[in-house]
């Protein structure tokens, strides 16, 4: 999986993560297999040999939704890995650099843009970035906050990840005309 354990700021979206897919998984089985108990009740409490068959034909239908189910909650488990194993490589190989993030007041379903003003060697131009609220993060990102910035460039595209009170802020470089 890792080569390296995960940075303590990263640990806990992790845990986080695990705990909610893990619930979901136990939602998604149990209401399956709930309406699968109702379906075999119903078919063998009637006697008719339709209703068996419709349990045969729900029962073939049941399995393929569950594949389906099963390969969602490993996609958005492997995207979510993917994204704190770059974020942890980015920790360990990336010097900090202190910054300031402002909140801009624009928000979307991708995150919520934020200028970037670092305190030492302050750019030409304003640098933006799209942060990705976490659970635990959502109040941090009204407000302005001082932060440790890990970044490899400044250029648009690039990801980052800020540490701010041992809570990861990640997010990617974005270009902003507003």
């Amino acid at each position: 999986m890792n080569e390296s354990p995960l940075h303590p700021a990263l640990q806990t979206q992790a845990l986080t993560h695990r705990r909610r897919l893990r619930g979901l998984s136990l939602l998604l089985f149990v209401t399956l297999s709930g309406m699968m108990m109702v379906f075999m009740v119903s078919a063998f409490a009637s006697g008719e040999i339709a209703n068996v068959l419709r349990l045969a034909v729900i029962g073939l239908v049941m399995l393929p939704v569950m594949a389906l189910l099963g390969g969602l909650l490993w996609f958005l488990d492997r995207r979510q890995l993917r994204r704190l194993s770059a974020a942890n490589h980015l920790l360990c190989e990336c010097p900090s650099v202190m910054a300031r993030l402002t909140p801009t007041g624009r928000a979307s379903r991708k995150g919520i843009l934020m200028s970037l003003q670092p305190l030492l060697d302050p750019p030409a131009q304003p640098l933006y970035a799209l942060i990705q609220p976490a659970l635990r993060t959502g109040h941090l990102l009204q407000q302005a906050i001082t932060v440790q910035w890990h970044c490899r460039d400044r250029q648009p595209g690039s990801d980052l990840v800020a540490l701010h009170d041992h809570d990861a802020l990640l997010g990617r470089m974005v270009e902003w005309k507003g």
